[in-house]
């Protein structure tokens, strides 16, 4: 399990660096996240969230930019979960960048939704793993500060 480990840090240190451009796995996870957000995901006041129309129902309520940071952040969160670091602190600036940005109450909750959809499958993958060593906790203690300074559109 070990290169397996070292292959996910890895491939997540480069890419929360690189940009990479977002695949199809990308893709198919934002739309489950769709399907399974209407009517499950609360709002910050605990009422669920509900569409306001059909088309609503069927339109992600972020942009790709937006959600693909989302996403990053989730991963860089499962890592630091991994680790044993406080997660907390890096969602909430993600969260507050949101709302900053001027994002409504639905679109903050997927954003959230998105980013600890994210922080699961990573914690879940890296929980099979090894525990997170002194060297790693140290580099994704790093991640962790740059992912916050990136703010939520990746400047």
């Amino acid at each position: 399990m070990r290169p397996l480990r070292f292959t996910i840090l890895a491939l997540l240190l480069g890419h929360a660096h690189a940009d990479i451009p977002a695949d199809a796995q990308r893709e198919q996870l934002i739309s489950r996240v769709l399907q399974n957000f209407w009517g499950k995901a609360r709002l910050a006041d605990g009422k669920f969230v509900q569409p306001a129309s059909a088309a609503e129902r069927a339109t992600v309520p972020v942009g790709r930019e937006i959600a693909y940071r989302a996403l990053d952040s989730g991963e860089v969160s499962g890592l630091a979960e991994w680790c044993g670091l406080d997660w907390r602190p890096h969602y909430l600036a993600l969260t507050g960048a949101a709302r900053r940005k001027g994002l409504n109450d639905k679109q903050v909750a997927f954003v959230s939704v998105l980013h600890g959809t994210a922080q699961g499958r990573i914690a879940s993958a890296m929980a099979k793993s090894a525990p997170c060593g002194g060297e790693e906790r140290l580099r994704v203690a790093r991640l962790i500060e740059r992912s916050q300074r990136r703010g939520l559109d990746g400047t």
